[in-house]
């Protein structure tokens, strides 16, 4: 087991099999003796995930004589929403969970997001375990900033502080991922790649590293450095990404095949077809199919107007195509850019 560089105010571990050992063991020592009397967990996961994984992941606390509660959750990208929210608030209040008792999300970054928002918003608070089982989550959702809720076909729109005590590496989980699952994960890395580090490319030319520790290692030294210069730069892609998932309604593309498609729209010619290369060796989409540029444009105006404001941040090459950069740019000029963007992954007819 490796304590995990992360640059936030709590501690991650990487470990193959820690999550069904690890997990009850830093919880106990983290309560007082005095504590574990009646100590409540809560296990926030999907039936898929639950199905795979709950039976062996109780069993460490069972073996400790601890009976974690399952809270079951529907949380694909359509899912997660205060919906699933109130379902968990009804199993907390019910179960009398406290600010002394743990929540555990074991799932992926729908998952993460839920039980993020929960945990910020309930009662007092309350101790907060990330046990992330796709690559997507590990790189993103469990380090994220902001635990956040889509409102109807509206991604992303409530926001609340994500504050985990800890979270828990396991690159077992990626063993029985299915291979859609796990190529989502992808899109991430492929953009603090494009913004910082163009080894993490390289590294995934082969498939899966075979050193997940030291990969991941990589991917948060990466996404530091890119907050650290300015923390807008990891919208990268949002804009026609969040637009493609609004359309489906969350459906026809999950989230990081919708950002590997807008992150390629966005590079420059130059680097496109070598980067078309890599998605196709990662079975990541290069066209966007089943919708036509027009509307994914109309879709676009439609969520910048809703916005009411005349300039937007857009992330965009500087002079020499070298460094990415936040500027500032009037709506009109952004949706001239965005179009373009968007003609570079639909075919030229869709764009009448």
């Amino acid at each position: 087991m490796d304590k995990l560089i992360i640059d936030r105010n709590y501690e991650c571990f990487c470990g193959n099999g820690i999550a069904f050992d690890y997990a009850a063991s830093y919880i106990l020592e983290h309560t007082d003796k005095e504590g574990t009397t009646g100590l409540k967990i809560a296990v926030v996961s999907d039936r898929v995930v639950s199905g795979y994984y709950y039976n062996r992941f109780e069993n460490q606390f069972i073996e400790r004589g601890i009976k974690p509660v399952l809270i079951p959750v529907e949380c694909s990208d359509s899912g997660k929403n205060l919906s699933a929210v109130e379902s968990i608030y009804k199993y907390l209040t019910d179960f009398d969970f406290g600010s002394s008792d743990w929540i555990i999300a074991l799932g992926g970054g729908g998952i993460i997001d839920v039980t993020g928002f929960v945990v910020s918003t309930f009662n007092n608070g309350i101790n907060f375990m990330v046990v992330p089982t796709t690559l997507g989550a590990m790189c993103e959702g469990s380090i994220a900033a902001k635990a956040l809720l889509n409102a109807g076909s509206h991604k992303d729109e409530l926001a609340t502080v994500f504050r985990p005590n800890i979270v828990i590496d396991d690159p077992s989980f990626l063993k029985t991922l299915p291979e859609k699952y796990k190529h989502n994960g992808y899109a991430p890395i492929i953009r603090y790649a494009m913004l910082d580090n163009t080894d993490l490319i390289s590294d995934l030319e082969h498939g899966e590293p075979k050193d997940l520790r030291e990969y991941l290692n990589k991917v948060y030294a990466a996404r530091a450095h890119v907050e650290a210069v300015n923390p807008k730069l990891l919208d990268m892609g949002c804009e026609i990404a969040e637009a493609i998932e609004s359309y489906f309604r969350f459906m026809n593309y999950t989230y990081g095949e919708a950002l590997a498609l807008s992150i390629l729209a966005s590079v420059d010619e130059r680097r496109r077809e070598p980067l078309r290369k890599i998605y196709e060796s990662l079975s990541l989409p290069t066209k966007l199919e089943g919708v036509s540029g027009k509307t994914i444009i109309k879709t676009l105006q439609d969520r910048l107007n809703r916005r009411r404001t005349t300039d937007i941040d857009m992330i965009v090459l500087d002079s020499d195509a070298r460094h990415w950069l936040v500027r500032k740019i009037p709506v009109n000029q952004a949706m001239v850019i965005l179009a373009k963007r968007i003609a570079a992954i639909c075919d030229m007819e869709n764009m009448k």
